[in-house]
């Protein structure tokens, strides 16, 4: 089991490899994940009496004002297919994330439940932020998504 206070997670990430800082003036630890060569800023934050750990990573894109209702479609899509979904957007920043919400129990959250959290929000991004940005800055629509995804054709072609 993991203690639920930032230093405990801060430390377990050390143990795994993983550099992680605790921003005390919003009481979260910071992850910078490195995916296909861009960052992902990961937030843990711990909410709710200690009864729920988020995780939080902003896609290092930003939703343009033309591709805002695309953009929502293609997350609330994503959202319907993936087995834990969390994907959302804040209009106003014009910036897509996803966000996991993790239950703890008498200040405690199970370690390999917690792994598995965060390594979903890993392979998430990996598999999704393309297409999301793709979209985002307009370079496909919606549609064509659907279509391509109709055919079983990769977003790419």
């Amino acid at each position: 089991m993991l203690n639920l206070d930032l230093d405990s997670i801060q430390n377990h990430l050390k143990k795994k490899g993983i550099e992680a800082h605790i921003q005390k003036e919003t009481q979260q630890l910071c992850v910078i994940l490195k995916i296909a060569e861009q960052e992902f800023p990961l937030f843990v934050r711990i909410f709710d009496g200690n009864e729920l750990l988020q995780l939080l990573a902003f896609l290092p894109c930003n939703i343009q004002k033309s591709t805002l209702n695309d953009t929502a479609r293609l997350l609330h899509l994503l959202n319907k297919e993936i087995d834990i979904p969390g994907f959302g957007m804040d209009e106003s920043a014009f910036l897509a994330f996803y966000r996991c919400m993790m239950p703890a129990k008498n200040n405690k959250i199970d370690t390999a439940f917690f792994d598995a959290f965060f390594n979903a929000v890993d392979v998430v991004c990996k598999t999704f932020a393309p297409v999301i940005t793709a979209v985002a800055h307009g370079a496909i629509t919606f549609q064509d998504v659907l279509q391509k995804a109709k055919e079983n054709k990769p977003i790419s072609e």
